[in-house]
């Protein structure tokens, strides 16, 4: 404008144009319509907080120019944004632009430390922005795309900017709920352990007393030592809120004597216990080993000041199931007090018709939940049970008791009984012999034993607390001498012994800087045995799954009641890779139906449709078990070599049929680093 006489002919550049072309154009744009148009659209320009520096570029050519040193993975819309309105230099021209890229930065290191979850078009973007998608073009993907088909979503989904926010809000919320309800039981578990401490403490010096009576010495059965006075038998509860506390603590042990036989009757009433000697049986060889065998019958009678309910013990053990009556759990005693019908409680509970109240004596599966757990007085577990009353199940209490019940050995029998064939207390535990140890024993495994031969007496254990980094949640953890044992023995190993072993990796995962490619499944949650009905196993492994990582896989060891398998599920990808060391083929039952079903909820949980049928890989390629007590082994040793890959090509690794197995000295390095492990605690 400023000088005419260069519009007269047209540039270089435009030499095919013609004059009288030109002339047109150049009248059209020096008009005052033309002009007026052009200010307006200055203006409007100015309004633009966030003015892009790609000039024609676009989106798509600035993608392809930074693909040269970016994986695409990384070209999101929130850092396409940010790239356009950088210069040559990587600086913005304009602060609210720089402030707004801090604030994605900011965003985006949350998502992938799993603090903030995003979904469709509430992404990074949208929340650094503060306003909800325009329904017709995608910002910071350039034009020609929907949001249709970039988010997936359907049509009619519009949210606001209120539900944005409320969304958030929200999430923070539950972020709050879950880290005070972690809290709160890391302070339960360790006033149980208290508590549990306490009981052992005091337990263990009565039986000692009882151990001291019966071989003739005079303890007195109170000592100025008992570290805690529990609640007489003739009141009603406990300080934990038990029933009764009879017999039941009184454990029926098998006692080898040198000398002499005795048969003893014990009486319990209103809190003391004689011992009364009724027969007496010498024996001419006093160096040989006999069976001595002792029957204990107990009475317990309750007198009250405001009822003289009787209460009477039923002399026949019986087992104690959960869900069905071939999956017993523990056993005990059945309890009948003399009351009217349908007026009967159990810790201020109505016990009712289709219940009865029993005594639990021993347990079979220590960690298996109650069918009714008493909450306030912390009995959630059998293991909780043991030694109180609880209300259980008619059509669960199955009589006779199981095999695994202790039984008294006939007299007439001079052969000493199996002491494998019975099960017993913790109490119980010092028979495991440790001493005679296989040859060729791995270093460490030796080292623990002898340790253990002297120091895990009496019932002592080692036990810790696991934090909710590797399961999701606290999680005590105990090994007994018999686990010790049956690691040296190569024997059936424990849920404990699995847990220890998934904390040592949980280490080797933390040095790898591995732990936002793979989680843990506390299996405690997934077995067979007193783990839960299907639902709640399911719904615990989605709650699992959303603490963690996106594209995190999940190692969850899983025992079918006598075998231990391995699956790793992927939830983000809705795929399970499946071993089982017997390499059967894959499951089609229960177990099957819990993992679907727990990724089903974590898609509910995520508010996306997923796949309608899970995925599921068998890995023929496993090295396959020879024996039929060695599978949790296996267990373990998968699981160190799919850590120990920082690719994680396990998948491919095993996915064919192959000879490979593990020798005697693969299975050793697992159990090393497992002794080793324990050792530290």
């Amino acid at each position: 404008m400023d000088t005419p006489e260069l519009l007269e002919n047209p540039p270089d550049d435009y030499r095919c144009v013609k004059k009288a072309d030109w002339n047109i154009f150049v009248a059209d744009r020096i008009s005052e319509k033309f002009q007026e148009l052009r200010d307006a659209q200055i203006e409007k320009r100015k309004e633009n907080r966030y003015p892009h520096r790609m000039a024609r570029k676009g989106y798509a050519n600035l993608e392809a120019e930074l693909s040269e040193s970016m994986p695409l993975q990384k070209l999101d819309r929130a850092t396409m944004w940010v790239k356009a309105r950088q210069d040559k230099n990587g600086c913005f021209k304009e602060p609210e632009v720089e402030k707004t890229a801090k604030r994605i930065e900011r965003l985006k290191k949350k998502e992938s430390d799993g603090e903030l979850t995003t979904d469709g078009s509430d992404d990074v973007l949208t929340l650094a922005l503060g306003k909800p998608e325009h329904p017709g073009r995608v910002r910071g993907v350039g034009g020609f795309t929907k949001p249709a088909s970039y988010f997936n979503l359907p049509k009619s989904r519009k949210k606001s900017v209120e539900e944005t926010v409320r969304k958030s809000v929200k999430l923070i919320l539950e972020e709050e709920k879950e880290s005070i309800i972690a809290k709160e039981r890391v302070a339960w578990e360790q006033e149980r352990d208290r508590q549990v401490a306490e009981e052992r403490a005091y337990w263990t010096a009565k039986i000692a007393r009882l151990e001291a009576k019966v071989d003739g010495k005079e303890v007195p059965l109170e000592s100025p030592e008992s570290p805690k006075q529990l609640t007489p038998l003739h009141e009603h509860g406990s300080g934990q809120g038990s029933c009764s506390r009879p017999a039941e603590k009184i454990l029926i042990d098998i006692v080898e004597g040198d000398a002499k036989t005795v048969k003893k009757k014990l009486v319990l009433a209103e809190e003391k216990i004689f011992v009364q000697e009724n027969q007496q049986v010498a024996t001419d060889q006093p160096k040989q080993k006999l069976t001595s065998i002792i029957e204990e019958e107990v009475r317990v009678h309750i007198s009250s000041k405001n009822s003289d309910n009787e209460l009477v013990v039923d002399g026949n053990n019986c087992g104690l199931a959960i869900d069905r009556v071939e999956n017993i759990v523990a056993y005990g005693t059945v309890i009948q007090v003399n009351v009217e019908e349908g007026n009967e409680k159990i810790h201020g509970v109505p016990l009712g018709e289709d219940n009865v109240r029993v005594s639990v004596i021993g347990t079979i599966v220590h960690d298996a939940l109650l069918p009714f757990p008493v909450k306030d007085a912390d009995i959630v577990t059998v293991g909780d049970a043991i030694g109180t009353c609880v209300a259980w199940p008619r059509k669960l209490v199955v009589t006779p008791a199981p095999e695994a019940t202790p039984k008294p050995i006939e007299q007439k029998k001079t052969k000493r009984a199996n002491p494998k064939k019975r099960i017993r207390d913790s109490f119980d535990d010092d028979n495991e012999d440790l001493e005679n140890l296989p040859t060729n024993l791995p270093l460490p495994v030796k080292d623990l034993c002898m340790w253990a031969k002297t120091e895990l007496m009496d019932g002592a254990t080692i036990h810790t607390t696991f934090g909710g980094e590797i399961f999701g949640h606290s999680r005590k953890a105990v090994i007994f001498r018999r686990d010790i044992y049956n690691m040296a023995n190569m024997l059936e190993v424990s849920g404990g012994v699995i847990v220890f072993y998934m904390s040592y990796i949980y280490g080797v995962l933390k040095k790898s800087k591995m732990l936002d490619m793979v989680g843990f499944i506390d299996p405690a949650h997934t077995g067979i045995i007193g783990c839960g009905n299907p639902t709640e196993r399911a719904r615990s492994m989605s709650n699992r799954y959303m603490l963690g990582k996106p594209g995190q896989i999940f190692l969850v060891p899983y025992n079918s009641g006598a075998h231990w398998m391995l699956s790793v599920v992927n939830p983000d990808e809705e795929v399970v890779h499946f071993m089982d060391p017997l390499k059967r083929r894959l499951c089609a039952g229960e177990w099957k139906s819990i993992v679907d079903n727990s990724i089903k909820i974590f898609n509910a949980q995520k508010g996306r449709k997923g796949r309608k049928i899970i995925q599921w890989k068998n890995l023929a390629g496993i090295p396959e078990q020879t024996d039929s007590k060695t599978c949790g082994y296996f267990v373990m040793r998968y699981m160190k070599e799919i850590v120990e890959d920082k690719n994680l090509e396990f998948a491919t690794k095993w996915e064919r049929k192959s000879n490979l197995a593990y020798t005697q000295k693969d299975i050793d390095v697992v159990r090393a680093e497992w002794a080793n492990h324990v050792m530290k605690f």
